[in-house]
Order: structure tokens, then sequence, then C-alpha cells
């Protein structure tokens, strides 16, 4: 089962780790790093593709590209002549070019899972291949569920309250632990436990 996965991609890279009762995230771009744990009762198995697209970097790239057309359609006709201020398109365009390429490597084909707290893990696609990251992706999902099962989906029992119980069932449920079916049977059993405490209760 693949429990770990790094990835690296230009300016950024992505590890994560999959313990037994959380999952390790941590994402570093250019230096700057960001590492949280993630509880698996606030992981969701809501998994969506998605293109991320840094602003940041594709503002400067229009802004520079603006600034090479501009200087190359008012460039100075005395090119022949040592003029340095004729050439500035010249270097504007290189500029631009460069940025460019930077800004296309900073575009990013990901997955993205969300937290309860409207927050997502990332990965990329097919880093360091699609494989790698689907398995981790599947087994990350596959031991959330076996914890979230082995912890909340337990029989019914007279000392816990009816109440807790049924949020319990109704938490896995919402969270995809259970099928429909589980959650009946044993929102049935629960019930059929508690109701019978109740008919004991009063005259005969």
């Amino acid at each position: 089962m693949q429990r770990e996965l790094i990835q690296k991609r230009a300016f950024s890279k992505r590890e994560a780790k999959i313990l037994e009762t959380k999952v390790v995230y941590k994402s570093t771009l250019f230096g700057r790093v960001t590492e949280v744990s993630i509880l698996y009762e606030d992981l969701t198995k809501n998994k969506e593709a998605y293109l991320l697209n840094r602003k940041n970097f594709f503002i400067p790239v229009i802004a520079i590209g603006f600034l090479s057309f501009s200087t190359f359609i008012y460039r100075n006709d005395k090119e022949f002549q040592n003029d340095l201020g004729s050439y500035q398109w010249i270097f504007w365009g290189v500029l631009f070019i460069i940025s460019t390429v930077i800004y296309l490597l900073s575009i990013e084909k990901l997955w993205k899972i969300k937290t309860q707290y409207n927050t997502y893990l990332f990965f990329f696609k097919s880093i360091p291949n699609k494989k790698t990251v689907d398995d981790f992706i599947e087994t990350l999902f596959e031991v959330r569920d076996n914890y979230l099962r082995e912890t909340y989906f337990q029989k019914p029992s007279k000392n816990l309250s009816f109440e807790s119980q049924k949020k319990n069932l109704q938490k896995l449920r919402q969270n995809e632990v259970i099928s429909g079916n589980e959650f009946k049977n044993a929102m049935q059993e629960l019930e059929a436990m508690f109701n019978y405490e109740q008919k004991k209760i009063g005259f005969n």
C-alpha cells in the first residue's frame, strides 16, 4: 500500500504521509513551508480535478507583454545607428518570453481533496506518475474508512446515549464510510434497543 507520497515540480514540492489516525501534509513553494495534520474525522472523500493558475504570475506576464509590444511598435527607425533606446523592445521581448515560460511552468494540474473546514489537500495528478498518485489517494481513503469504521461503527450500547450513537451513524453515512443498508440496519437495532427500555418504564 502506498502510504507516502513526495512530489516535486519546478518551484513547488508536496509531501504527504498516511498515519493511523491522520494524514500529515506539507507543501513548499519558493522555500516557504506549510505543514498540517488532518484527522480522518475531518477528511472527506470529495476528490475533484483542479487547474491551478497563479494570477500573481499571470498579471506580470501581461504587463511585460504590453511593454514589449508597445516598444516594438514605437521603436526608433534609427536602429542601424548605435542608439540603445531603439533596442528596448528586444529587452522587453526577451523578458516576455522568459516570464511566459515561468508562467507556463507554474500551471499545475491537480487533484484537490476537501476537508471539513472548506480547505483542501492538493496533489499533482501525475508526479511521479499517475498510477502512484492514484494508488496513494486510494490508500488514503481506505485507511480513513477503516479507522472511522473501527472507531465509530460499533454495536449499539445501553451505556451510551441514543443521540450520540445516532449522530455517529449519521456522520458515518454522510462521510460515505458505511452504506445505506448498513445505516438502516444499525438504526433499526439502535431504536429497538432504546424502545425496549422505554416500554419497561411506567405501569405494566
